[in-house]
């Protein structure tokens, strides 16, 4: 009898162990990692209380059955290259989801359950057919990554500025034409991927994202960037590449944490002096512009390493970019350079 109640005794508490690490409270990460992937939808709903993961990656489905919101333990869910057309309102009851990739479906709009998911941290959309944002999104309080690239948005709802946990937001190639002002309540934001829209000018709130760290706007329509864009002083990369740019705000002197900057393609006839300020500028990228001088104050630029000037209207150059000592590239073909500096001789020159 002794010995029988000793196995009684380990076998409940190994029972309120598990209980306790995978009950209704969410996994770590370093947890979830651990659990089993399932890699059936009907497998998983044989033992809905033990799915943490669900796998579906490459399933040709072609709707996700309602039973989906079984799985209330559910953390993680791959949904990555299907067929999916629509998600189903059950969606909304998995409020435990923390990752959910939709990638690489058919997906014309999202239901407006998808609010419901408080705690989920990563929203994969890549590569499918949206238009729009439903406003209630604004229950995704927790959401850190939005990956919208290559859909058909047009517009964010105003409440994108109410996701105040977001650190990255990928909306390159889709056919949106401004920002909502909120956007600059995005405190937290560390990169903004806006490659490939239609975006004519960028609000003056982006000076707001002091957090942010990544800011591509390159194949837009960009006439001018807003003086606030100086407030970003956290900025290492910034890729204006490709847009309409007449001329550059002194404040773009700020950015003295800035690594790279894109500029190819663009109408810039000069840049401002204070472009001598970013020392800690390794990649500098003019080619195709009409620039017929660049300022002396480049020579300034201690940490550069590439330099494309490449098919501008040059005559000359600063003597002052001798005092480049870490140039290795400097694109100058295509110009009207009749003297090249001496001290540029070992520089690889195209």
């Amino acid at each position: 009898m002794r010995s029988f109640a000793i196995v009684i005794i380990v076998f409940f508490s190994t029972t309120n162990l598990y209980e306790s690490s995978y009950g209704q409270h969410l996994l770590t990460l370093e947890e979830l990692d651990q659990t089993t992937v399932y890699t059936s939808i009907d497998e998983a709903l044989r033992s809905p209380d033990r799915v943490f993961q669900l796998d579906l990656l490459t399933s040709d489905l072609k709707e996700l059955p309602a039973s989906i919101g079984k799985l209330k333990r559910l953390q993680r869910l791959f949904l990555y290259e299907n067929q999916l057309k629509k998600l189903p309102p059950e969606i909304g009851e998995l409020t435990n989801l923390q990752e959910l990739y939709l990638d690489g479906n058919q997906l014309d709009a999202l239901p407006p359950e998808i609010g419901k998911l408080s705690n989920l941290e990563v929203l994969g959309l890549h590569g499918n057919k949206l238009t729009v944002l439903p406003h209630e999104i604004i229950g995704l309080k927790k959401l850190k990554s939005i990956y919208l690239t290559e859909n058909q948005i047009t517009i964010l709802p105003n409440e994108i500025g109410d996701l105040t946990n977001l650190e990255s937001i990928d909306l390159a190639y889709n056919n949106i034409m401004y920002l909502p002002k909120n956007i600059g309540k995005l405190v937290h934001l560390k990169e903004l991927f806006l490659t490939a829209n239609k975006i004519s000018k960028l609000p003056s709130e982006i000076g707001s994202l002091v957090s942010l760290e990544q800011l591509y706007a390159d194949d837009n329509l960009l006439v001018y960037i807003p003086k606030e864009i100086g407030n970003l002083f956290n900025l290492k990369q910034l890729g204006l590449a490709n847009n309409k740019l007449v001329s550059l705000p002194s404040t773009i002197g700020e950015l003295v944490e800035l690594k790279s900057l894109y500029l190819s393609g663009n109408q810039l006839k000069t840049l401002p002096e204070e472009i001598g300020n970013l020392l800690n500028l390794q990649n500098l990228f003019l080619s195709d512009n009409f620039l017929i001088t660049v300022p002396k104050e480049m020579g300034k630029l201690k940490s550069l390493k590439e330099l494309n000037l490449y098919n501008n209207h040059l005559t000359q150059l600063p003597i002052e970019f001798s005092e480049l000592s870490n140039l290795e590239n400097l694109g100058i073909g295509k110009n009207e350079l009749k003297i090249i500096p001496e001290s540029l001789a070992n520089i690889h020159i195209y």
